[in-house]
């Protein structure tokens, strides 16, 4: 009898050690790729269950790549690099007076099971270096403002509504004026230059950018030279190797 309980046992260890693994954590490993080599990255990955993790990843110093344990769940990955500390849980506002820092983004939403899961943070460029130079007689005043209706991102890393303005640097002769500008949802872009009289000249920039071909959309936002040209009443847009023309109209 004995025998038998014993020979009864043995046939169930294969039910008794099974277990629902769906519950353990996965091992998430990043790779970041950033175009700038000394990038230091903010992390941020979050799920709607509540899991949240920060991390500051020096990237020169993880060329192995970077792993976090995280729940088998569906989660958000925020890797924003060049944010000048401006970044928080709620993306990222562009202080009213000050032009964009010069950050590059990723973001991903993914589906975690197994565990182990890989995902490569491609850190995009969302900032345009605009150069502003001028040719002619007329010597302008160093009142140049930017405005427009782009105050930064959200959590997602898209554009944010809101208030911009931005007294353009000025570089000198050589280097001209400069800004940052964040990624734009239409072509309303205007520059006013003070022109030393109690009058300011508007210039619809943002159209003549638009116009000249920019994406706005794209993944890496390419720069842009622009040149006032007073005697000859033209605007020159630049665009890596593309040169557009247009004639304007100043509005006082």
């Amino acid at each position: 009898m004995g025998l038998v309980l014993l020979g009864g046992l043995l046939l169930q260890p294969a039910c008794s050690v099974k277990e629902d693994r769906i519950p353990c954590p996965c091992l998430l490993s990043l790779d970041f790729l950033c175009p700038e080599e000394e990038a230091v990255v903010d992390l941020m990955v979050t799920s709607a269950k509540g899991f949240v993790w920060k991390d500051t990843v020096d990237v020169a110093r993880r060329r192995n790549g970077y792993s976090v344990p995280v729940p088998q769940t569906s989660l958000h990955i925020r890797a924003w690099a060049g944010d000048d500390g401006l970044a928080s849980e709620l993306g990222l506002e562009i202080p009213y007076g000050s032009d964009c820092p010069k950050v590059y983004m990723h973001d991903s939403d993914v589906r975690i099971e197994g565990e182990y899961f890989h995902e490569t943070a491609l850190l995009r460029k969302n900032h345009c270096v605009l150069t502003l130079t001028t040719e002619g007689e007329e010597k302008l005043s160093s009142a140049l403002t930017l405005k427009g209706n782009v105050s930064g991102y959200d959590a997602w890393g898209l554009p944010l509504n809101g208030d911009f303005s931005f007294v353009l640097a000025d570089g000198g002769l050589e280097e001209g004026y400069k800004a940052v500008l964040p990624r734009q949802t239409d072509a309303s872009l205007m520059l006013e230059i003070d022109d030393g009289n109690g009058h300011n000249l508007v210039f619809a920039i943002g159209q003549y950018i638009v116009s000249s071909g920019y994406d706005w959309t794209s993944p890496d936002l390419e720069d842009v030279s622009v040149t006032l040209d007073y005697a000859l009443t033209e605007v020159r847009v630049v665009i890596g190797e593309w040169e557009s023309v247009f004639r304007y109209d100043v509005e006082i």
